[in-house]
């Protein structure tokens, strides 16, 4: 049962029958838009976004109430969404965007102002995907325009910046400044702007012009800037590219974490991963185990377990991993690399779904990791039983954002007899989802934290 925004009965949808003929939806995208938690003000809406992880996912009900909004007014709302309170659009939700940016951006639904903000989010987000031609295309549009919205100007200061072009970067800022004055956000985003294009230019008469440096296709991305410097009569030299130290399949070709939410199964892989920290970045596993439950049985033995240290390429162990885990930097000094240990756990895996705790979030983000890293697929299915939990906290007593496995375990009456490493918490795992499997009824129905969490990760 969901929760109506407006009133806070309980309803089937977000806002309820009673209150649905009265409300002004786009205006309501809006309010929540401009909805920020720390500032209060809303006890309800202060209430709902408290109980999410991250409480500006309240801002994704936008998404909800959008849909019954016409083209343009729709795709606009979300695209506000994404962009937040900056000037870009992050790199995941880039080709979405682009869609609807050249749908739109000519509809008479969209007024001047609109318009003019959705060329400058493709500005930042062309330049950002080195798309130089389409984003001088943009500026040229926006440099007929006497006053625009901020995210352009914002665009318009970086990408002449990022060319070379520090004085048309100036003259942009400037205007800026000028227009919104008295708005303290907008004029520290410029005076930042400002200092960036000073130090681009101090760069430059030094020998360090900036050069694109992304950490997949460099060497294009430089080819493509000195082309572009070249048509608009700019000379560039740009460095040789270097040699690569190793492969690694592209993020853009590597397949993200396949989810499924139904549990309907009773065999498969629960898995845990140790690991040197909690950012997958730069953080490395350092220890895998696994058990393979067929039928509903765990069973313990050799044949169906797995549990392999790993060396970490990099990454040293630090005294609070090391009090966290019990391994300590003298226990992997000899253990194998991850591409080996990764592809044994394959193996032992086949193709059966890979049941963790918190997976989606943490363990599933490092084996992406390393799979790109060693050039092994992973097509798995990953079922989180974190999320599965969230539906059995009121009968099961427990309380708060997240429910963590010592809780859940304690409280389905699960001994967990090594805490913290990879097997013990593998096994416990399994055992946790066999018995909130015995307690399912099927009756469970998506609450708005549920469906605004789904809409994250849209």
């Amino acid at each position: 049962m969901a929760i109506c925004v407006k009133c806070g009965k309980e309803s089937d949808s977000c806002l309820c029958d009673s209150c649905k003929p009265g409300t002004d939806i786009e205006a309501l995208c809006r309010e929540i838009l401009a909805y920020k938690p720390e500032d209060g003000g809303n006890p309800l809406w202060e209430q709902i976004s408290g109980e999410l992880e991250n409480p500006y996912h309240f801002h994704n009900l936008v998404f909800v109430f959008s849909e019954e909004l016409p083209e343009p007014r729709n795709e606009y709302m979300r695209v506000m969404c994404f962009v937040g309170g900056s000037a870009n659009i992050m790199k995941s939700s880039r080709p979405w965007f682009y869609e609807v940016y050249e749908r739109v951006k000519e509809h008479a639904g969209l007024t001047e102002e609109e318009r003019m903000r959705l060329h400058g989010i493709a500005l930042g987000a062309y330049l950002m995907d080195y798309e130089y031609e389409k984003a001088e295309t943009v500026a040229s549009l926006l440099g007929e325009s006497e006053k625009l919205p901020w995210q352009a100007y914002e665009n318009m200061a970086d990408f002449y910046t990022k060319t070379r072009r520090y004085d048309r970067a100036e003259a942009v800022i400037a205007n800026a400044r000028r227009l919104f004055a008295g708005e303290a956000y907008i004029t520290d985003r410029m005076r930042e702007r400002e200092e960036e294009n000073q130090k681009q230019r101090e760069k430059e008469k030094e020998g360090k012009a900036y050069l694109p440096n992304p950490k997949e296709g460099r060497e294009e991305a430089r080819r493509k800037y000195g082309d572009f410097l070249e048509s608009i009569g700019i000379e560039a030299q740009i460095p040789a590219p270097k040699k690569k130290r190793s492969e690694s399949i592209p993020k853009g070709l590597y397949p993200d974490p396949a989810e499924t939410r139904d549990a309907d199964f009773d065999t498969f892989v629960a898995f845990d991963l140790e690991t040197t920290g909690i950012n997958p970045k730069w953080d490395e596993i350092i220890e895998i185990g696994a058990v393979k439950v067929v039928g509903g049985t765990v069973n313990e033995t050799a044949e169906f377990t797995f549990q392999e240290l790993v060396k970490p390429a990099k990454k040293k162990i630090t005294e609070e991993i090391e009090g966290l885990t019990g391994i300590s930097p003298d226990d992997v000094k000899h253990a194998r690399r991850e591409k080996d240990v990764l592809s044994d756990f394959l193996e032992f895996a086949g193709n059966e779904v890979l049941v963790g705790f918190n997976c989606i979030q943490f363990d599933s983000r490092f084996l992406k990791r390393a799979g790109r890293h060693s050039q092994i697929m992973i097509k798995n299915l990953y079922f989180d039983v974190m999320r599965y939990a969230e539906r059995f906290k009121e009968r099961l007593g427990l309380s708060g954002n997240q429910v963590s496995l010592e809780k859940l375990s304690a409280q389905l009456g699960i001994k967990n007899p090594r805490a913290h490493r990879a097997l013990a918490d593998a096994i416990t795992t399994a055992k946790a989802f066999l018995k909130l499997k015995e307690m399912d009824d099927g009756t469970g129905e998506q609450s708005v934290e549920e469906l605004l969490e789904d809409l994250d990760n849209w």
